[in-house]
């Protein structure tokens, strides 16, 4: 987590000096939800050292729909509990539903566990597709009008590497050692692009905007260590595997997705508020998600 921070002030030095600016952000987010992100995500079903079978996989799927219920119930009570009224009553229940495991999850449970968890987030993730840019939209639009819903809603690269990671986990192909190693090194990359896209986005801003929002600092606690001690109590009574539990359990840590600024810009949420809760979570995790693994783990 200290390196994650490091490389999120190389992000935050970068923007202020100028070598990164707000379009070269937008294209590199561009790239690595196209490039690295596919290729951690693929990296995890060509390296996986398990025995998968279709029962298993539905087994997941089914405990990270679990997951995500339960996430959405607690972030429909967060917001209240920080005393959030009004127009930003929605956005904050998107922040404490969804968190950021695109940028941080992946590359993090992999850190951690191996590219098994990697394979076990990368299914566990797919509700999160599902529910993000359905039921995430209403609640940043307060269910007032959005654009009407079409299968291209779900279709993304990250959304189109789960399913083909699934389907590589049942083929009979030895892959060659090269293609391995070029999609390893390409999925290796997610981690630092992914902090000094974020430390970039918070050199954009002005620090006191950042860290002086009060209503945040009420509310990272319940996203940052009540949601995953919640998960870790919940479905700890019907997972038995260590690590499946493991990873539903750091998952739900995660600060919050970098997506709801980009959300609340399209759909008329509070993009500034969006903003400032994601920078504020990420750095709080910095010490957050070692605490959750020392207690919980």
């Amino acid at each position: 987590m200290l390196t994650m921070l490091i490389l999120l002030i190389v992000g935050v030095i970068s923007s202020k000096t100028g070598v990164v600016d707000a379009e070269t952000n937008r294209r590199l987010t561009k790239f690595a939800m196209a490039v690295p992100q596919c290729a951690i995500i693929l990296s995890s079903a060509m390296n996986l050292e398990m025995e998968m079978t279709v029962g298993k996989v539905l087994g997941i799927l089914g405990a990270g729909m679990v997951m995500y219920a339960l996430l959405i119930a607690l972030a429909v009570l967060a917001p209240r509990i920080a005393g959030v009224k009004g127009a930003d009553l929605g956005v904050f229940t998107f922040l404490g539903a969804f968190g950021n495991v695109a940028y941080m999850g992946y590359p993090l449970v992999g850190a951690l566990f191996g590219s098994d968890a990697v394979f076990y987030a990368t299914i566990l993730c797919i509700p999160f597709n599902l529910l993000a840019f359905t039921v995430g939209v209403d609640m940043i639009s307060g269910g007032g009008k959005r654009e009407k819903l079409s299968w291209r809603s779900f279709v993304n690269p990250p959304m189109v590497c789960s399913v083909l990671a699934v389907i590589i986990t049942f083929l009979p192909i030895r892959w060659p050692g090269p293609v391995t190693e070029a999609v390893s090194v390409l999925g290796n990359m997610m981690l630092p692009i992914s902090m000094i896209i974020i430390g970039s986005s918070l050199g954009e801003q002005k620090l006191a905007d950042v860290f002086l929002d009060w209503r945040v600092y009420l509310f990272a606690p319940v996203k940052l260590l009540l949601a995953p001690a919640l998960l870790w109590a919940v479905m700890g009574l019907f997972i038995k595997e260590e690590l499946l539990l493991n990873t539903i359990t750091v998952l739900g840590g995660m600060p919050c997705a970098a997506v709801a600024a980009m959300l609340s810009i399209q759909y008329g949420g509070n993009e500034r508020l969006a903003s400032r809760a994601v920078v504020l979570t990420t750095v709080l995790s910095v010490g957050t998600i070692p605490l959750v693994c020392w207690l919980l783990l």
